[in-house]
């Protein structure tokens, strides 16, 4: 019986000790299993996209990619993406953040078990987080009213960042919830499901996705006009509009160390908040635009 072509695409910035780790868990995890791994450095300004070339020049199985430019996210994912599509000719593209670790010495199997019975197009896990705590799953995208709620309150969070009250702005807004939701004017809104159910059609997040050859065959990756943030509602919104399945199996599970790199290069927390919300705002404004291009 002949195996799937299993390819990991690592999206490489700055931190390389992640990097190493997350390749590492990788080739334990899926021994005897068809499996390549494609780092796409994004123009990290350390040169350790250099230093993997050295690591791994021997390993015929790991493919390195060197971005001329920080591409982003999105962008950033396609370039290995296309790479393990149209070079390796791969069954099943995973795309990890470089600080994402495997942690099941069956989770090739776990995949192939899913995709035996439900035929998806995306897969996503259940993600394990420092201290332990374990990621939240997001039932569906937000309709567009709340969107547009979100994108006004993105925007003030940029503002007041930029004039230095975002601490005043975040303290105002947190004492009109709790008196509205006193005064029965505002509802707590669920937003969050079961870590532990398996779900169908929900909001995967974007830091471990197992896209199928079903999906594979359809598109070349990410929606690429995002630079960061808002891609996982994107990519669930382009599912139900050419009727492809998600699937959230909480039977599979990975380590996340979230936001490592980040982290690593915005010390400062002023501009790493102007750079988020800066992001936030500009995907969101995309987000919108498919929502009106497809609301019912």
């Amino acid at each position: 019986m002949n195996q799937y072509k299993y390819t990991f695409v690592i999206l490489h910035y700055y931190t390389i000790e992640d990097t190493n780790k997350c390749v590492k868990s990788i080739f334990e995890k899926c021994k005897n299993k068809n499996v390549d791994v494609v780092i796409v450095d994004n123009a990290s300004p350390n040169g350790t996209g250099i230093e993997l070339e050295k690591t791994y020049k021997s390993n015929d199985s790991v493919h390195i990619l060197l971005n001329e430019k920080n591409l982003g996210f999105a962008k950033g994912n396609n370039v290995g993406f296309k790479y393990a599509k149209e070079k390796l000719n791969s069954d099943f593209i995973i795309m990890c953040n470089n600080d994402t670790y495997l942690i099941q010495d069956n989770f090739i199997e776990l995949i192939e078990e899913e995709y035996s019975n439900s035929k998806f197009a995306v897969l996503g896990p259940k993600i394990l987080l420092p201290n332990n705590k374990i990621n939240p799953i997001i039932e569906k995208v937000p309709d567009i009213k709340n969107v547009k709620k979100q994108f006004i309150d993105i925007k003030l969070n940029l503002i007041t960042n930029y004039i230095y009250i975002n601490k005043l702005y975040k303290y105002i807004k947190k004492i009109l919830k709790e008196i509205l939701i006193s005064l029965k004017l505002k509802k707590k809104i669920k937003v969050y499901s079961d870590v532990n159910l398996r779900k169908k059609d929900i909001v995967l997040h974007g830091s471990f996705l197992i896209f199928s050859k079903i999906y594979i065959e359809n598109f070349d990756g990410l929606d690429d006009r995002t630079f960061l943030y808002r891609e996982e509602e994107i990519l669930a919104i382009r599912l139900k509009n050419n009727n492809l399945s998600s699937i959230y199996n909480p039977k599979i599970e990975i380590f996340h160390n979230e936001d490592s790199a980040t982290n690593a290069v915005t010390k400062n927390n002023r501009k790493k908040e102007i750079f988020v919300w800066k992001n936030q705002m500009e995907s969101t404004k995309i987000l919108l635009e498919e929502m009106e291009i497809y609301n019912d």
